[in-house]
């Protein structure tokens, strides 16, 4: 307990159940490997690797994990804390039980590497994480992230198919039906960045399913993400994720398993 967080990672065994429970706090859940299907309400929420979840106190939800088991980081989040990350800046409706995924990971990323520190800053530091990670979701209200776009939203369907292959603008652009430089502007306004940018980070997740399935040498997971040696792939990884990829991987895999 830090910061009147609590805050624990959790990991469990291919195809285990967890019956219907709930939490008396608020929290959040970012899966740091493998996946599971969440049924609340009798609505199914696929939750994989990257993916953050937010969660109302006594929510009455179960879990079915899939074949390569899971691990996760949970943070209870006290309620004035919950009220804050749940304000009218970002609607419960957007944030609360759907499935987030993209650069929420890496404000996620930044609570869980927190969380692996034990030093008197510490403290701060997992309660300033959790801020953050409320910064990056009001902010990412703000530039429309959780409204459809229609243009938008095929150029995203596109990277990420085709993220492994040689993209040009143009052909993304005729994709979305639009102007290159219109639509540049636009993917720019949207996430803050460009679509070379999305397309690294893109990769970058990628090699985080890699690093965490343990699969592969650290070398080639990448060159099959498209980085031309492991000085350019581990600077892109550090930049994006806050932490080297042989971190990464040593603390994702050390995620003991609970039951099964």
């Amino acid at each position: 307990m830090r910061a009147g967080l609590h805050s624990y990672e959790a990991a469990y065994d291919r195809h285990a159940r967890l019956l219907e429970h709930e939490h008396e706090s608020p929290f959040f859940t970012y899966v740091l490997r493998g996946d599971y299907v969440e049924h609340f309400g009798g609505s199914p929420r696929e939750c994989r690797r990257g993916a953050v979840i937010f969660h109302h106190p006594h929510e009455v939800h179960s879990n079915a994990v899939g074949t390569l088991g899971t691990a996760s980081l949970n943070v209870e989040i006290p309620v004035d804390q919950w009220r804050e990350l749940t304000a009218d800046v970002v609607r419960k409706r957007d944030l609360v039980g759907r499935v987030l995924s993209g650069d929420v990971e890496w404000a996620a990323l930044a609570v869980w590497r927190e969380f692996h520190r034990d030093d008197r800053a510490s403290t701060m530091g997992l309660s300033e994480s959790v801020a953050l990670l409320s910064g990056h979701l009001m902010e990412s209200h703000t530039r429309g992230w959780f409204e459809p776009h229609q243009r938008l939203d095929r150029c995203v369907a596109y990277l990420n198919a085709h993220a492994a292959g040689a993209l040009t603008l143009i052909d993304v652009a005729r994709v979305a039906d639009v102007h290159p430089m219109h639509l540049a502007k636009l993917f720019r306004k949207r996430f803050g960045y460009s679509m070379g940018e999305y397309v690294r980070r893109l990769r970058i997740t990628w090699a985080c399913d890699q690093l965490s399935r343990d699969a592969g040498t650290i070398s080639s997971i990448a060159a099959d993400a498209g980085f031309a040696d492991h000085a350019h792939f581990t600077r892109t990884f550090r930049r994006i994720t806050g932490s080297t990829p042989r971190w990464y991987r040593s603390h994702v895999g050390a995620t003991g398993r609970i039951g099964a």
